[in-house]
C-alpha cells in the first residue's frame, strides 16, 4: 500500500474511534486529513466533492456564516471563534473526497464502532465506580446522540448478512447503554427516533405505521425501569414547576428559561439576525431584562448568563443569531440530504435518511452544528454515506451492477492504444466484467490479443440513416457502464445509447459541453494540448468515483506478440535498429533528408536497420526515398507486411526503436524496447510515449533538449516556442513545424550510440 494510502488509512480510522468522545482527537486526526488533502489537492479538485448538493449547501451556509459575523461583529476573537464552531461543513466536502476507497470506509466505520463501545463500557463502568460519573457527566448528551446513532447504523447494515444477529446485539448494546447508563434526554428521544424509523424500515409496507409506532413504545416501556430514565423525567417534570425567591432551577427549568429569552430574542433578531458571536451579549440583555429582581429565576440569571453561547437549539440559533437567511439556509441543507437519501442506493437510502432524522430531531434540543462532538460526528457520518452512495463499495466486485463495460475509443490508432490503462484498471476493479472496446473500423488492431478485454465493436466512421438504424440495436443499452474517452459530440451520444451509466471525458471549453453534462455521471474535463496532465492518467480518471485512480501509474498493453512471417523472421539479425520515418500529418513529420543522415551513420556502423510503416499511401511516400540506401537484409523495408502483433514481436528483439510523434512510438515504448521520440510541437506532458513499466505518474516537463524517463528517450527542438501545442507553425495539419527541423540528426546519433554501446 503506498504511503499516502496508509497514513490516510491511519487517520481515518483515528477519526471514527475519536469521533464519539474526543474533541481533541478528532482535532487532530482532521489535521491530519487536511494535509493528506493537501497533498493530493489536484485530485481532489478533480472529484470536486463540493459539487455534491448537499456538500454544496453546507458550504453556502457556512459562507453566510462567515459573512455576516464579519459584517455584525468584525474581524475580532470573537468572530474567528464563533466562524470555527462551524468549521465542520467545510471539512465535510474533503472528507467525501477521502473516502472515495471502500477499504477506507471500512476501517472508518469499524473505529468508530470500536470508540462507540469503548463509551457505552465506560458508562457501565461509572455505574459500579462513582468516581468516574462527573466525569462522563458533562459528555452525557453527546454521548447519548453518538451511542444512539451509531446503534442505528450497525442495526442497518446487519440488514442482509448471514448472520444478522452479533451486529443487532451490538446495536442493542449501545442502545441500552443511552436508555439506562445515560442520564441524557437528547440521547433517550434520538434512541426513540430511531427505533421508530428502524421498525418502519424494516417492517413489510403495510405494517409500517404498526411498527413505527409499537416500536418505540416497547422501548419505552423498557426504559422506564431505569433509574436513569426516571432520573430525568422526574427532572423534567419538577422543571416545568414555578421557582421561588432565591430557589434554583433544574435543568428542565434552564432550558424552559432560555426558550423564553430566546423568543423575546426571535422577535428582536429574526430577520437580520444579532450575529453568531453576538449571541452572549443579547441574551444577557434579554434575559435581564425579563428576569426583574423580584422574578423566580433572578438568581440565576444573574450568575449563569456569562455561559450562556446558544439558545439550546439550533433552529433559534440559526434564526438568532444569522436570521431569516441564515434559518432557510440550514433547513434547505437538511432538506437537501433527505432529498438525498430519498434517491440514494437502497444500502444508503435508509441509513442516510435516519441519521439526518436524528440530527434534525437533535437539533430541536442542542445547537448540535456548533457542537463539536456531536456535530464532527454528524458531518463525518455524512460524509461517510454520500461516499458510499457516490462511490460504488470498493471491495465488492460487482458494486453497483457493473458487470458489462463499454469503453468508446472513436479516435486514431495511437489514442486507443493509450486506453488501455483504463482498460486494465477497470480490469482489476472488476475482474468478471465483459468489457467491450467500440472504435472506428482499422483503429482497433491495437487491442487484438489483449487480455483486459473481452470483445470489440468497429464503427463506421461515418454513419448514414441506415447504418445507424442498423448499429443502434447492437449497443442500445446492453452495457452498465460506459467509459467515453472521446472528447467528441459522437461519442458521447454513443455512451448514452449503450449504457444506464457514463463517465465520459469533454473538453475544457465547448459549445455542447452543456448537454454532455447532464448526460455523464462523472465528468472529467480535458487537459488540452497544453495541459499538464497525460492522457493516460486523464482516461484512468475517468473510473474515479469507483477506484482511486489517482495513486495509480498507468500501465501501457500492447496487442499479443505474433510470430514474424518465416522469410521476415529469417532475414531479422541480431542488435536490429527499427525506423519508423512516417508521420500521419506533415506538422508532425521529422524531415526526411534527417532520417537519410541517420540510416547512413547507422548503416555504416555495421547495423541492420529495419523500416516500418503501413502500405498507406503517405507512408509508401516517405520511406521511398529511404529504401534505396541499402540492399536487404542490411536495410529492411517490412511497411505494410506486418500487422501489429507482429510488430510487437519485431520491436521486442530489436536493440534500438527510432521514430517520431505517432503510434508506433506509443506501442514500441511499450514493448520495453530503448525509444528516442522525436518531438515537435506537441506537448510530451501529455503525449510522450508512455514508458514500459514506469514506476511514477508525472515523468515528462514541457520542454527540454532531452528527457529520459524508463526506456523512453526524447527530444525536442529548441526554439522558444516549444512546445506550441499547435498543428505546425501554420496551426493546420499540412503545416510545417521549424522545431523539428530544428533536430539534428546529429543529435539524434549521439543518443543512439549511447543506448546502444549499452545494449
Amino acid at each position: 500500500m503506498p504511503v499516502w494510502q496508509a497514513v490516510l488509512a491511519v487517520a481515518l480510522g483515528a477519526l471514527g474511534f475519536f469521533l464519539p468522545f474526543s474533541p481533541a482527537g478528532v482535532a487532530m486526526s482532521l489535521g491530519v486529513l487536511l494535509v493528506l488533502g493537501l497533498a493530493r489537492a489536484h485530485a481532489i479538485w478533480r472529484l470536486a466533492p463540493w459539487k455534491e448538493p448537499v456538500m454544496a449547501a453546507g458550504l453556502v451556509l457556512l459562507a453566510y456564516i462567515v459573512a455576516h459575523t464579519l459584517w455584525t461583529t468584525g474581524a475580532t476573537a470573537a468572530s474567528w471563534e464563533a466562524i470555527n464552531r462551524y468549521h465542520e461543513l467545510l471539512f465535510a466536502p474533503l472528507l467525501l473526497a477521502l473516502m472515495q476507497d471502500g477499504r477506507h470506509r471500512l476501517i472508518f466505520m469499524r473505529a468508530l464502532l470500536a470508540g462507540a463501545v469503548l463509551l457505552a463500557l465506560a458508562h457501565w463502568v461509572a455505574l459500579l465506580v462513582p468516581s468516574l460519573a462527573p466525569i462522563l457527566e458533562s459528555r452525557r448528551i453527546s454521548a447519548g446522540f453518538a451511542l444512539a446513532v451509531c446503534a442505528f447504523l450497525v442495526l442497518m447494515r446487519a440488514r442482509g448478512q448471514a448472520r444478522p444477529w452479533p451486529a443487532r446485539a451490538l446495536a442493542a448494546f449501545m442502545a441500552l447503554t443511552v436508555l439506562l447508563a445515560i442520564e441524557g434526554r437528547t440521547g433517550h428521544v434520538v434512541v426513540i427516533v430511531l427505533v421508530s424509523c428502524a421498525a418502519w424500515l424494516h417492517s413489510p409496507p403495510r405494517w409500517r405505521w404498526a411498527a413505527a409506532v409499537a416500536g418505540p413504545l416497547l422501548v419505552l416501556a423498557l426504559a422506564m425501569g431505569s433509574a436513569a430514565m426516571q432520573t430525568r423525567i422526574q427532572e423534567t417534570l419538577a422543571g416545568t414547576q414555578p421557582v421561588g425567591p432565591g430557589g434554583t432551577l433544574s435543568s428542565t427549568g434552564i432550558r424552559i428559561e432560555l426558550l423564553r429569552v430566546a423568543g423575546d430574542l426571535v422577535r428582536r433578531h429574526a430577520v437580520t439576525g444579532a450575529g453568531f458571536a453576538n449571541y452572549s451579549a443579547a441574551h444577557e440583555q434579554a434575559a435581564r431584562a425579563m428576569n426583574s429582581p423580584k422574578g423566580s429565576a433572578a438568581a440565576y440569571v444573574q450568575t449563569h448568563w456569562p455561559e450562556v453561547s446558544n439558545p439550546h437549539n439550533e433552529y433559534l440559533m440559526q434564526l438568532i443569531g444569522g436570521g431569516a437567511v441564515s434559518l432557510s439556509l440550514f433547513l434547505a441543507w437538511l432538506g437537501l440530504t433527505f432529498r438525498q437519501a430519498l434517491h440514494a442506493r437502497p444500502q444508503v437510502s435508509g441509513p442516510l435518511g435516519g441519521v439526518a432524522l436524528a440530527f434534525a430531531v437533535g437539533c430541536l434540543f442542542n445547537s448540535l452544528l456548533m457542537d463539536f462532538v456531536e456535530a464532527h460526528l454528524y458531518i463525518a457520518l455524512l460524509a461517510l454515506l454520500l461516499a458510499e452512495n457516490r462511490y460504488a463499495a470498493q471491495n465488492d466486485e460487482h458494486a453497483g451492477g457493473v458487470d458489462r463495460i463499454l469503453v468508446i475509443a472513436t479516435r486514431q490508432i495511437g489514442d486507443v492504444l493509450l486506453t488501455t490503462p483504463l482498460i486494465r484498471a477497470a480490469r482489476r476493479r472488476w475482474p468478471r466484467a465483459h468489457i467491450e472496446v467500440l472504435g472506428f473500423q482499422g483503429t482497433l488492431g491495437m487491442l487484438r490479443g489483449n487480455p483486459d478485454v473481452n470483445g470489440l465493436i468497429e464503427s463506421p466512421s461515418r454513419f448514414g440513416w441506415r447504418g445507424l438504424r442498423a448499429f443502434v440495436p447492437k449497443v442500445w443499452r446492453r452495457y452498465d457502464l460506459a467509459l467515453v474517452t472521446d472528447p467528441g459530440d459522437r461519442a458521447h451520444l454513443l455512451g448514452w445509447l449503450a449504457a444506464s451509466r457514463r463517465s465520459g471525458i469533454i473538453p475544457a471549453a465547448g459549445g455542447s459541453n452543456w448537454w454532455k453534462k447532464q448526460l455523464l455521471d462523472h465528468v472529467v474535463v480535458a487537459g488540452g494540448d497544453r495541459g499538464a496532465v497525460h492522457v493516460t492518467t486523464e482516461k484512468q480518471s475517468l473510473l474515479a468515483p469507483w477506484l482511486d485512480v489517482y495513486g495509480a501509474v498507468p500501465e501501457v498493453v500492447g496487442p499479443a506478440s505474433a510470430p514474424l512471417p518465416p522469410n521476415v523472421q529469417a532475414q531479422v539479425m541480431p542488435g536490429a535498429v527499427v525506423v519508423h520515418a512516417p508521420s500521419m500529418w506533415p506538422y508532425k513529420q521529422w524531415p526526411i533528408a534527417h532520417f537519410e543522415v541517420l540510416l547512413n551513420d547507422l548503416l555504416a556502423q555495421g547495423r541492420q536497420v529495419i523500416l516500418t510503416g503501413s502500405a498507406g499511401e503517405r507512408d509508401r511516400e516517405c520511406i521511398a526515398p529511404l529504401r534505396i540506401l541499402a540492399s536487404p537484409p542490411q536495410l529492411l523495408d517490412l511497411s505494410g507486411q506486418l500487422d501489429f502483433n507482429q510488430l510487437v514481436t519485431l520491436l521486442q528483439g530489436a536493440a534500438l526503436y527510432i521514430g517520431p510523434d505517432t503510434s508506433v512510438s506509443h506501442l514500441a515504448a511499450a514493448t520495453g524496447v530503448p525509444v528516442i521520440a522525436i518531438f515537435g510541437p506537441t506537448n510530451p506532458m501529455r503525449w510522450a510515449p508512455w514508458p514500459a513499466r514506469a514506476s511514477t505518474r508525472e515523468l515528462f516537463v514541457r520542454s527540454a533538449s532531452v528527457q529520459r524517463a524508463g526506456n523512453v528517450t526524447l527530444l525536442q527542438g529548441s526554439l522558444a516556442c516549444v512546445p506550441c501545442g499547435r498543428a505546425g507553425c501554420e496551426d493546420h495539419r499540412q503545416s510545417r513545424s521549424d522545431c523539428l527541423v530544428d533536430i539534428k540528426p546529429e543529435r539524434v546519433l549521439e543518443e543512439a550510440r549511447a543506448i546502444l554501446a549499452n545494449a
